[in-house]
């Protein structure tokens, strides 16, 4: 059987077309979503921090403004030497964890609480955050989706800066 040059390109077209359509049923079942019901991200996926501020109990406060590629600090009342590569660390943080959503309303002394305000690009209203480092547990409020998410303590370290 002798096919023609155009006989030949549909027969290229639909093999392709099958193939497309292989791959994109098999891949959520070989790939399903890695984000869980009760596990949140703190900031939305493929997010862009412009602003970062951290303000502390002690009423001193960091900050950090994106500016091209490179991030400028200021501080009010608080030694913190970073470098560009650290900065760039706990942004990384602060965009690829998540944590366990608490079902309850939990107590704790604000006093003790370090708020965390940013600033998205393409995102009006700003994320605010209050982090409360605990023994055993970092707990972190979030106050635009009003929820309670449970973290492992040593993540306290990555997510603030100086602490």
């Amino acid at each position: 059987m002798k096919l023609s040059r155009s006989a030949w390109n549909n027969v290229i077209i639909f093999s392709v077309m099958i193939i497309i359509l292989l791959i994109n049923t098999t891949n959520d079942r070989l790939f399903p979503e890695g984000e869980t019901v009760n596990n949140k991200l703190l900031l939305p996926e493929h997010s862009v921090i412009l602003t970062f501020t951290v303000l502390f109990p002690e009423q001193s406060t960091i900050a950090f403004e994106r500016i091209g590629k490179a991030w400028q600090m200021t501080s009010q009342g608080r030694l913190a030497e970073l470098t560009n590569q650290q900065i760039e660390q706990v942004m990384f943080s602060w965009q690829h964890s998540s944590g366990l959503v608490q079902a309850a309303e939990i107590l704790i002394d604000s006093t003790k609480g370090v708020e965390v305000i940013i600033a998205l690009a393409g995102v009006e209203p700003e994320q605010a955050f209050t982090l409360y480092p605990l023994g055993d547990q970092l707990l972190v409020f979030n106050h635009q989706k009003a929820i309670w998410l449970a973290m492992p303590a040593a993540l306290a370290y990555q997510l603030i800066p100086t602490f």
